[in-house]
């Protein structure tokens, strides 16, 4: 159950729907009803503690030892307050799937490569035109996305390919010629045509983007990331394809989807993911919570029974550190989420338990049991 569902009955807001959720959950077990007892007890006696304005910086966070299966809880009841007072949890609505647009980080550490070799660092440019190619004009705009224009004009010759690189850390939103929007998590890369022609439009990703493509039937939008390959009309999803990770993950949160890799071929609804373990060619698919897959793009880390070397890679991909295990990795598994606009030591001291510790020293992120 939504640890926000347990805030809301605490504050005496659930809907009748939501109402009987609750009842069913806390029924089924002691330990439910325990676990719903410790977060109203720590809520109370700690409420009048909170500063407000901190309420974005945790979530509730669980720790489950495979060694003995018994749970340890902790609780942010500054995200409880955020719940209470009606801060929206990831500015999200659930109902429509439609995400809330955020402010892209300034374009340091953001390079455009041109077709001819050319790369252009997007910090140097100010706002305007930043490159002319092919009949299409690039410009950036004062939010620090850049655009392409003009290029409905008469192309000759083969099609010019740019690429677009985010360095660890950074996160960038670009408009394609076709008017789709692609919003780049750290650390990933873009390849795609100055303007599309034929009967689709493809695109390379390395890394992680979320896209909501410009709809026209007659020509498909196609991702290909490390032998997947995701073909749409017109729609909103998310891939996740690192090269470090163990397979892609593909979430659709509107519209529908194919995706195929090596001869394995798979249609997706909206509300399911998509992993694809490239090693092997196996495909599966789930029912998924979407909020967890796009709320990078709202300044998010969102963890669900995630695993600690999971949890670090992404905690080296945004803060641009090696992580470096001192003995097993630790099994654990974390669930909540943080505010990547904390500092490192701040979310490593969020994410440290008994059983798990962590030290920084220049650029590592030592990790010892």
């Amino acid at each position: 159950m939504e640890f926000k569902l347990i805030i809301k009955k605490i504050n005496d807001t659930l809907s009748p729907e939501e109402e009987s959720i609750f009842d069913a959950w806390y029924n089924e077990s002691d330990s439910n009803r325990e676990y719903y007892k410790r977060v109203q007890n720590n809520f109370e006696s700690d409420i009048e503690e909170v500063d407000v304005d901190l309420a974005w910086k945790a979530v509730n966070r669980e720790i489950t030892p495979k060694k003995n299966r018994k749970a340890y809880y902790k609780y942010a009841i500054a995200a409880s307050v955020a719940l209470l007072i009606g801060i929206s949890y990831f500015n999200y609505n659930t109902t429509t799937q439609q995400t809330t647009i955020v402010e892209s980080k300034p374009t340091e550490g953001v390079t455009l490569t041109l077709s001819d070799g050319t790369t252009v660092i997007l910090s140097d440019h100010k706002n305007g035109v930043v490159a002319n190619q092919d009949n299409a004009v690039i410009t950036k705009d004062k939010d620090g996305q850049i655009r392409y224009e003009g290029t409905k004009a008469e192309h000759q010759g083969e099609i010019a390919y740019n690429t677009l690189v985010t360095a660890n850390g950074k996160t960038f939103q670009i408009e394609l010629p076709d008017g789709t929007n692609v919003w780049m998590n750290a650390g990933s890369s873009l390849k795609y045509p100055t303007y599309f022609s034929g009967n689709e439009r493809s695109v390379t990703l390395t890394g992680e983007a979320y896209f909501e493509v410009a709809h026209n039937e007659k020509m498909p939008f196609k991702v290909f990331s490390n032998g997947q390959e995701v073909e749409v009309l017109g729609t909103h999803f998310n891939i996740k394809a690192y090269l470090n990770e163990p397979n892609i993950k593909t979430t659709l949160l509107e519209g529908k989807i194919k995706i195929t890799e090596n001869d394995n071929s798979m249609l997706v609804k909206p509300g399911q993911q998509v992993l694809v373990f490239t090693d092997n060619h196996v495909m599966k698919i789930a029912d998924v919570n979407t909020e967890s897959s796009v709320a990078w793009k709202n300044r998010l880390f969102y963890f669900e029974n995630a695993k600690c070397d999971e949890i670090m890679r992404e905690i080296e991909r945004w803060y641009d550190v090696d992580v470096v295990y001192k003995g097993k990795i630790p099994d654990e598994r974390f669930q909540g989420a943080i505010q990547k606009d904390l500092k490192l030591n701040q979310v490593l001291k969020m994410l440290e338990s008994k059983d798990v510790h962590f030290k920084v020293s220049g650029k590592e992120v030592i990790v010892t049991q």
